[in-house]
């Protein structure tokens, strides 16, 4: 009798362990086939994020290749520095742009015995500023080589003219921070005379030492509150082996490695004074060289252009 108890609690057991098994290999089943189903998801996962990321560097090297073709284009209607070489004693160009294009541009002619330059920041850098540099080139070749304007002012006042018109076709609401910012000079060299009109941009001329400021207009070649007050022309005198620049702010504005704050015009002025006694190619040396000490390695904040000729 206890023997038949014994072999049915046994059996019982049995029973009972064999159930249990399959309950746990039932559940092993459901969690491998859960990890199963996580693998394959990840996979799914991974193979999208592979393919968004070739897709994505696919179309960064076809938007690198384009902005890098828009800087060939942008190089071309930059003027060949031999023309400066025909019109000047001695130049230096100083251009950096902050990404492959920029919106900082220069422009140069000779007409009517004078030779106009122009050095202009328009609105942001990069592809937009790009596009705005290409517009005030193609704006400068119409107003001086085509209607003869030479008059440093004047030729500011048709420009601000053909901006506005421009941005604002399509009905679109030209904003204030639209435009540029621009100096300009005309240099005739037979009577030593100089005449400069300026949006923000001053020019610096240095004689024997001693810094003359030319300031400019605090109005833009844009829409802003004076948009029909005419610019300034300012007419001096000049004489032999005076060094002029033209720039834009992107220099004095580039943060320094060391404390954190803008170069600023003053320390600028002071650098063009300390570096008179070599010529201006070797100026551009030294500007390139105080450049890199200070931003250290800060990254590059605006477009930079610094131009200097000597008359």
């Amino acid at each position: 009798m206890k023997e038949s108890i014994n072999n049915g609690n046994l059996e019982n057991l049995s029973a009972e362990r064999q159930a249990e098994i399959r309950r746990l290999t039932e559940e092993i089943n459901r969690q491998r086939e859960a990890i199963e189903a996580q693998k394959e998801m990840i996979e799914t996962q991974r193979d999208v994020a592979i393919k968004q990321r070739d897709e994505l560097t696919a179309q960064k090297k076809e938007i690198t290749s384009s902005i890098n073709y828009a800087k060939h284009i942008q190089s071309a209607l930059l003027p060949a520095e031999k023309i400066f070489t025909q019109y000047f004693k001695d130049h230096f160009i100083l251009y950096k742009p902050k990404d492959i294009v920029s919106g900082d541009f220069y422009w140069i002619t000779h007409k009517d015995n004078r030779t106009i330059l122009a050095a202009a920041d328009c609105t942001g850098h990069g592809v937009p500023g790009g596009f705005m540099s290409i517009m005030g080139i193609a704006f400068l070749n119409e107003i001086v080589d085509n209607l003869g304007i030479i008059q440093p002012n004047e030729i500011l006042d048709v420009m601000r003219e053909r901006v506005i018109h421009t941005l604002s076709q399509g009905g679109k609401k030209i904003e204030a921070q639209d435009g540029m910012d621009i100096a300009i000079i005309t240099y005739e060299s037979a009577n030593n005379r100089l005449q400069y009109a300026g949006a923000f941009n001053p020019v610096i001329i240095i004689r024997d030492g001693v810094m003359h400021e030319l300031k400019a207009d605090r109005m833009p070649i844009g829409n802003c509150l004076h948009r029909d007050k005419p610019f300034t022309n300012n007419e001096i005198p000049v004489h032999p082996k005076d060094s002029v620049y033209l720039f834009s702010d992107g220099y004095m504005d580039q943060y320094g490695w060391r404390n954190d704050t803008k170069f600023k015009l003053k320390n600028f002025i002071q650098l063009l004074l300390e570096i008179q006694h070599v010529p201006l190619k070797a100026q551009k040396m030294l500007l390139e060289n105080n450049l890199a000490n200070w931003q250290g390695d800060l990254e590059q904040i605006d477009d930079i252009m610094v131009i200097g000729v000597q008359l």
